[in-house]
């Protein structure tokens, strides 16, 4: 009997202890969450796990990936960027073989020649510059600073002389260069993220910016051609191009612009996709002087040809890389014209929207390698180059036959990288409904095309969503912005496939190469100074971040502070929070927190898109202080708190 009443109070004593230590751990939990409840807490590793060491920090695998191509005037010469291991190659086009190769760091992208063959003009998307290189022997002949993320450059011929302009996605504008010496003379506003550029007659440049300008509620997304004057340093004309997204090559056609795009609906509800609705692919057709213009599909009703990018023009015919598709689609212009010339005003209105139509003038498709992104033609217009980017080769066509004259490897195509294979998944159109569409339609280079979606899982016209960069996702489960999806496994695997793709799921080996891809995509890069000292107002927006008193002296409650529900290193707790902005068509007032870096690239804001600025979250939005208390701010405070945001 006595040692049957010990073992009962020893019993009574562990239970006691355990309660005990469930309501500290409980108490713990909800105190240094910032919460009442302890929905999407788990375990003590919710909090506690090293987020220190995201993949995207870890180094990786590098390749011989062509990002663009330009022919030397003689035919004999074919010069590449390779933009991942910071090279830039002079292959020998009849042996098909590279002769010269030259180190040029900071990611060489885009590539442009002289009017005299002579000089190549390089831009170093990570390095925020153009080089000048010897055509001949590829030594550098100068270098200057331009924008911010340089892509597209054309070299201009003006009466003041020959300009370089480049297009700098970043920071959303064009510079413009003086070639004697190098150096930057005019910088100019363009639309959201220009792209590529090309040279027109009059020493214009037209830029085209590939992503839409940031819209409100139901307004038409369109993305911009800005006419520049590169003799005079001002834009001629802005054109918008409505509902275009994606577009990533301009080319000349008797002086008409000719823009491949991504024809995007994103207002349509998801269930579109089972009509091919939702996104197609398109060529816009622009008088840069006058800005008329006109959309023609490249689409046909049961087969599509994804994110069309590159684009050369040569011998009456258009070569577009369908860098979805896989393929390069052949449009005759003299057919297009007679189109063009017999229909009425209407017919060429809502010909974007006729999938039949493009049987009148794409008259062949020509099967590639994984990913082409760019194409380029001989100046007798007898070879197509194209840039197979993703398998590390230039595919040569005959372009009387249309058939392979051979390809030039420069790499080995990463097979053996899950890293590589993850991203040709990530580009390939074939997994969704009809192929209309790749993950990288919605998020070019992991990142996101700024638009808002009406996704049918959750009910028609109910959760209108703002899409999520994929950058910087490394260790910020789980996923999407009700946090439903505790992985990518989840959130790419069958229901994605059943929301979206409309198609058979990922395979588990694609899903997990598609994993290491974007968990080894960086934050993105901003306009802003990130990890640099602070200045001295970015430090004051510092210490309001992270204030734990108000101005006069109080306790800052500690579930309103900034830095309890966005804590370093990845500026996450990765739970759920109500902050007041739950709409008439939200299904939840709580949602996702979502990490903080490379915010200042992100707009628009908040889980369905209503901010178009980082201070309309809480001037606009947070008029009851219910997201973070700062309707006591100055308007200088705000600006503060707003700068040191986007360093982030």
């Amino acid at each position: 009997m006595k040692s049957w009443v010990t073992a009962f109070v020893v019993l009574l004593g562990v239970l006691a202890t355990a309660l005990g230590a469930v309501a500290v751990g409980r108490t713990h939990m909800l105190r240094k969450s910032g919460r009442t409840s302890l929905e999407g807490i788990k375990n003590c590793w919710t909090c506690h796990a090293d987020r220190s060491h995201p993949a995207w920090s870890r180094p990786r695998p590098h390749h011989e990936s062509p990002a663009a191509l330009v022919v030397s005037l003689d035919g004999a010469h074919l010069y590449v960027a390779l933009d991942d291991v910071d090279a830039v190659l002079d292959v020998d086009v009849a042996a098909k073989r590279v002769v010269r190769r030259v180190a040029v760091a900071g990611v060489p992208t885009g590539l442009a020649l002289d009017a005299k063959g002579e000089t190549l003009a390089v831009t170093c998307r990570g390095g925020d510059r153009v080089v000048l290189l010897d055509a001949r022997t590829l030594a550098e002949k100068g270098a200057a600073p331009v924008g911010i993320g340089p892509v597209g450059v054309a070299f201009v011929p003006t009466a003041a002389g020959e300009r370089v302009v480049t297009a700098n996605t970043i920071t959303n504008d064009v510079s413009i260069l003086a070639t004697d010496p190098l150096r930057e003379v005019a910088r100019l506003a363009a639309g959201r993220e220009p792209f590529a550029v090309a040279a027109a007659t009059g020493g214009r440049a037209l830029v085209a910016s590939r992503m839409a300008g940031l819209t409100r509620g139901d307004e038409v997304p369109a993305a911009e051609l800005t006419v520049v004057n590169a003799a005079t340093g001002r834009v001629e004309r802005r054109v918008n191009l409505e509902s275009a997204h994606l577009s990533e090559g301009i080319a000349l056609a008797g002086g008409r612009a000719v823009v491949p795009v991504v024809r995007v609906r994103n207002l349509v509800p998801i269930t579109g996709v089972a009509q091919g609705w939702v996104l197609s692919s398109g060529l816009a057709l622009v008088d840069p002087a006058t800005g008329e213009s006109v959309q023609l599909p490249l689409d046909e009703a049961n087969g599509y040809y994804a994110d069309p990018s590159g684009i050369a023009i040569g011998g009456g015919r258009a070569f577009i890389a369908a860098s979805g598709g896989d393929a390069v689609s052949v449009v005759d212009l003299a057919r297009l014209d007679t189109w063009l010339a017999a229909a009425s005003d209407d017919a060429k209105r809502d010909a974007i929207d006729d999938l039949q139509l493009s049987g009148e003038y794409v008259t062949a498709r020509i099967p590639t390698g994984h990913n082409p992104r760019q194409v380029a033609l001989s100046p007798d217009g007898g070879i197509l180059f194209v840039a197979e980017r993703l398998d590390d080769a230039i595919l040569l066509v005959d372009t009387k036959t249309l058939r392979p004259m051979g390809r030039i490897a420069l790499g080995d195509g990463g097979k053996s990288d899950p890293i590589r294979r993850g991203e040709i998944v990530f580009t390939r159109a074939a997994t969704t409904f009809q192929s209309q569409f790749s993950c990288r339609s919605c998020h070019p280079d992991g990142h996101a095309d700024g638009l808002t979606y009406d996704f049918d899982i959750d009910g028609l016209g109910k959760d209108i969503l703002d899409n999520r960069s994929l950058q910087g996702l490394a260790l910020t489960e789980p996923f999407k912005w009700n946090g439903a999806n505790a992985s990518l496994q989840i959130q790419c695997g069958p229901r994605f496939a059943k929301v979206l793709t409309r198609a058979a799921p990922f395979p588990k080996k694609d899903l997990d190469d598609l994993d290491a891809y974007i968990f080894s995509l960086p934050p993105t890069r901003t306009a802003h100074a990130q990890g640099a000292p602070l200045t001295e107002a970015q430090e004051r927006g510092r210490r309001i971040f992270f204030a734990t008193r108000l101005p006069d002296g109080r306790e800052f409650p500690y579930a309103k502070r900034c830095s309890t529900c966005h804590r370093p290193p990845l500026f996450t707790d990765r739970l759920p929070a109500d902050v007041g902005t739950r709409g008439p068509h939200d299904s939840t007032s709580s949602f996702d927190v979502p990490h903080l870096l490379g915010i200042a690239a992100s707009a628009p804001y908040l889980h369905d898109g209503r901010a178009a600025t980082l201070e309309e979250i809480w001037t606009v939005w947070n008029p009851k202080d219910t997201h973070g208390l700062t309707n006591h701010m100055s308007k200088i405070e705000m600006n503060e708190l707003v700068e040191f945001l986007k360093t982030l």
